[in-house]
C-alpha cells in the first residue's frame, strides 16, 4: 500500500512539542538538516534536547534560546567548513545549557541499545577517563562470563530524528549517496523519524535505501537544505558562509542580528 507522506516544514514543526527531544543526523556540518533546523529556530519551540555529533545545527539551535540539554559525541565545524561554534562555547562557560558529553562511539550506543530494545549497551570505551566523572548516571557493571569491567550506555530513544538524505520517495525510503554515518540507527532508535532531502523521486525508484519507509513519519523535499554544510555529491560546503557564520557566533548581539538575516 502507497502511503504519501510528504509535508512542507512548516508542518512538520508544528508537529513537534516543547521539552522534545531531538537527535540531529549527518556528522558535523555534512548533511544536516538545516531546512528542519532553521524552522525550528524560527519556531517558539523551547527546552529542547538535541543529540547530535554537532557543529551548526546544535550552534544555531542554542544561539536561538531553544535548547536546555545538549547531549553530544562533539562539537565542531569540519576542516572544508570554516567556522566556530561560538553559542554552544558561550553557553557551557556560562551554564546556561545542561551538558552532557559523550565520546564519538558511546554516543552512539545510546542508540545501539534503543534501537535493539535493550536497557544499555556494554562498551569498554569510557574506563577510567573523566567521561564517567562528568556523566554519573552512566553506570559500570561486571561481564558475567569474564569479570571484566564495562560500561553500561543507557538507551536513549529520542522522540524524533531528523535526517537529509539525498534521494526519497512519497513512501519514506530514503537514499543517502555518501556516507550514512550513523543516520539509519538513529532512525531505528527514534519514535519518529522525519526525513529532508534533496529530491523526491518515483516510488519503486529507490530500490536501495539507507532508511526504509517503515521507519519514517514524513518527507520534505528540500534542495539544498543542508546548506550552509556540504550534501556529497550534490554539493560542497559554502566555506564564505560558514566563516561568516563562525564569526558571527562570537559576540550575542551580532549573532542575534546574524540569526535575523539568515533565517528571514
Amino acid at each position: 500500500m502507497t502511503i504519501d507522506k510528504r509535508a512542507n516544514v512548516d508542518e512538520v514543526v508544528d508537529g513537534i512539542k516543547d521539552g522534545a527531544s531531538i537527535v540531529i543526523g549527518g556528522w558535523g556540518d555534512i548533511r544536516k538538516p538545516m531546512t528542519i533546523v532553521n524552522a525550528i529556530a524560527r519556531s517558539s519551540l523551547k527546552d529542547l534536547t538535541i543529540l547530535s555529533y554537532a557543529a551548526m545545527d546544535l550552534d544555531l539551535l542554542i544561539g536561538a534560546g531553544k535548547v536546555k540539554t545538549a547531549i553530544f559525541g562533539f562539537v565542531s565545524f569540519d576542516g572544508g567548513a570554516p567556522g566556530r561554534a561560538g553559542n554552544f562555547d558561550r553557553a557551557r562557560r556560562e551554564g546556561t545549557v545542561e551538558i552532557k558529553e559523550f565520546d564519538e562511539y558511546m554516543f552512539s550506543c545510546q542508540f545501539k541499545a534503543a534501537a535493539e530494545r535493550i536497557p544499555f549497551y556494554p562498551i569498554r570505551g569510557g574506563i577510567g577517563t573523566d567521561i564517567l566523572t562528568i556523566n554519573p548516571e552512566i553506570k559500570t557493571i561486571q561481564d558475567p562470563y569474564t569479570n571484566e569491567t564495562l560500561v553500561a550506555v543507557p538507551a536513549f530513544q529520542p522522540d524524533y530524528a531528523l535526517i537529509h538524505v539525498n534521494e526519497a520517495d512519497q513512501n519514506g525510503n530514503a537514499r543517502i549517496t555518501g556516507d550514512a554515518h550513523f543516520d539509519s540507527l538513529f532512525a531505528k532508535a527514534a519514535k519518529k523519524v522525519i526525513v529532508s532531502c534533496e529530491r523526491i523521486l518515483e516510488v519503486g525508484e529507490i530500490r536501495h535505501s539507507n532508511i526504509m519507509a517503515t521507519y519514517v513519519e514524513q518527507v520534505i523535499e528540500a534542495p539544498r537544505g543542508a546548506r550552509p554544510g556540504s550534501c556529497f555529491p550534490d554539493y560542497s560546503f559554502d566555506a564564505k558562509a560558514c566563516a561568516a557564520y563562525g564569526k558571527a557566533t562570537k559576540d550575542a548581539s551580532d549573532f542575534k542580528a546574524h540569526l535575523t538575516a539568515i533565517l528571514n
